[in-house]
């Protein structure tokens, strides 16, 4: 899910038969296809008296502001720290959060009421003064809140009759709007606290209405919550929770098969069945809602010529990486639109593989031996560097001079903020609204994270497609610039992973595709004895 904060990702043998790369995968449900649903289950379930649990990421967070820490080791954190007006639950569907009802007053006028009785984790209340104080601020150019400035690009302004009643005004229509609100930048702040500490004390000691109540944060060892007792959907199953930072894949593991967490993110694929074999531990897994992709300074020569990126694109096997590198746990991607959003396109075939023809676009494109270099992070997606390496040699193959350097990624999120990547980078666009608006739209559009590359129509459609609440009018402003995408290609798709966790078999928890670590009554307990 690309942001510029931080970022992450990393996962023997195997219990279960290899899932066979298709061309074009099997139907999916829930974020999981069939097959998938069957590793989810809890195989001779185990039980606990535990009161405490601890989950391992590949990262630390950088910031604990919502509005500033959106990348993929903050936000399993900022989402239970805090609350929003919707919640989209693992299964894919919209739920009320904050919000309980929602409705269009006319065209460009959404009217919602707060949940009576909520307070902040330091007793204050929760009011439409709070909702309008923290949407306000992602849009108030005076904030630098860029992460998730386009995340409410249709709002005019933000109104309050009363203390439970919050008035949305749109520019234009917006039937995405209640979806809008589920996502990062929805997160609701206390105004009250926020301007009487101001932002770097918040950041250091936040307060949320979320399940979780902060205790602490050790930079680079721990952070620490409390449940939250007065939880307006109940306290979770648990007195504490720690999220630890484990960056590498091995000693992550390793904590989890010898008990000391209860669960561990970025599995990397080849190390899936150990965990399942073992007798104590489990693995959950979620096809993610968006794609890990080759984002690309399309304003650095010769990145700038498409000639040359359709030749790039030509060039990677992604089957090969999928089998090879994925043992067979992800989707070849057919373009912008990650399977499972509205509008994605099942009609187009998967993004092919042609060495002969990448030559010829090569050459096609006046190439002259410029050097394109690769910077690529280590765990900031799953299996990044053996990727980057594979593909760099994959270009190499069709003349390409290319490189791979590698950055830390504090250095990348430094570079997301000035946009100064010198050509090729990895990203991990989600589709934060389950519609192409939500990523392609999105981070491309005029503003967005990934926004190296502009073409009139494209924007003159993506603005169409915000702008109308007629479907068919919007899958087909999709579908042109899906096309002129793919003639384009800001971006290089290469996989729509399935993602891997590791649990204890006490833990009854289910992946999020969003990468959100969903700790909240519906969706996580103790198997207890």
């Amino acid at each position: 899910m690309d942001q510029c904060n931080e970022g992450e990702r990393d996962g023997d043998p195997r219990a279960h038969a290899r899932p066979r790369q298709r061309r074009r995968p099997g139907p999916v449900v829930g974020g999981l296809s069939a097959a998938e649903g069957l590793l989810a289950r809890v195989v001779g379930a185990q039980t606990t008296a535990k009161t405490d649990l601890v989950v391992a990421q590949s990262g630390d967070i950088s910031k604990l502001d919502p509005h500033l820490a959106t990348g993929v080791w903050a936000i399993p954190i900022t989402f239970n720290l805090y609350d929003l007006l919707t919640i989209r639950r693992p299964d894919g569907k919209l739920y009320p959060g904050l919000a309980t009802e929602w409705r269009l007053l006319n065209p460009t006028t959404w009217q919602f009421r707060l949940r009576p009785g909520v307070k902040f984790h330091n007793g204050e209340p929760v009011t439409s003064a709070d909702v309008k104080f923290s949407i306000d601020r992602t849009y108030d150019p005076n904030v630098k809140v860029s992460s998730v400035r386009t995340t409410f690009p249709t709002v005019d302004r933000v109104e309050t009759p009363d203390a439970l009643t919050v008035v949305f005004h749109t520019k234009h229509p917006d039937a995405l709007m209640p979806a809008r609100l589920a996502f990062y930048g929805g997160h609701i702040l206390p105004k009250k606290y926020f301007e009487a500490v101001g932002a770097e004390a918040f950041n250091q000691k936040p307060v949320g209405c979320g399940p979780l109540k902060f205790v602490e944060w050790v930079k680079d060892e721990r952070v620490v919550f409390d449940a939250y007792r007065d939880y307006w959907d109940g306290k979770i199953d648990a007195e504490r929770v720690v999220f630890r930072p484990i960056p590498e894949a091995a000693p992550r593991i390793a904590a989890l098969l010898k008990g000391e967490v209860d669960l561990i993110t970025k599995v990397p694929p080849d190390h899936v069945d150990r965990i399942a074999k073992h007798p104590t531990t489990k693995v959950g897994r979620a096809l993610y809602a968006g794609l890990y992709v080759l984002a690309v300074n399309s304003k650095r020569p010769p990145l700038d010529n498409p000639k040359v990126k359709q030749a790039l694109s030509l060039a990677i096997d992604r089957e090969a990486i999928i089998k090879e590198l994925w043992h067979g746990q992800g989707i070849v991607p057919s373009g912008p639109i990650a399977q499972g959003d509205t509008h994605f396109d099942s009609a187009l075939p998967p993004l092919k593989s042609d060495a002969a023809l990448a030559r010829q676009r090569l050459k096609e494109s006046g190439y002259k031996g410029e050097e394109i270099v690769f910077q690529s992070t280590v765990g900031l997606v799953s299996n990044d560097k053996p990727m980057a390496e594979a593909i760099v040699a994959m270009w190499r193959d069709i003349g390409v001079t290319a490189r791979v350097e590698i950055i830390e990624a504090s250095v990348r999120a430094q570079m997301a903020r000035e946009k100064s990547f010198k050509g090729i980078f990895w990203s991990d666009p989600v589709s934060s609204l389950g519609d192409p608006d939500g990523m392609m739209w999105r981070l491309l559009g005029p503003g967005g994270f990934l926004d190296y590359w502009r073409h009139p129509r494209f924007d003159e459609l993506g603005r169409a497609a915000q702008s109308s609440v007629d479907e068919k009018v919007r899958g087909d402003a999709y579908r042109e610039m899906t096309q002129i995408f793919l003639e384009h290609l800001p971006w290089i798709p290469v996989i729509q992973p399935i993602e891997s966790y590791g649990l204890q078999r006490y833990v009854d928890w289910r992946p999020h595709p969003t990468q959100l670590i969903e700790l909240r009554r519906f969706n996580f307990k103790f198997a207890r004895t």
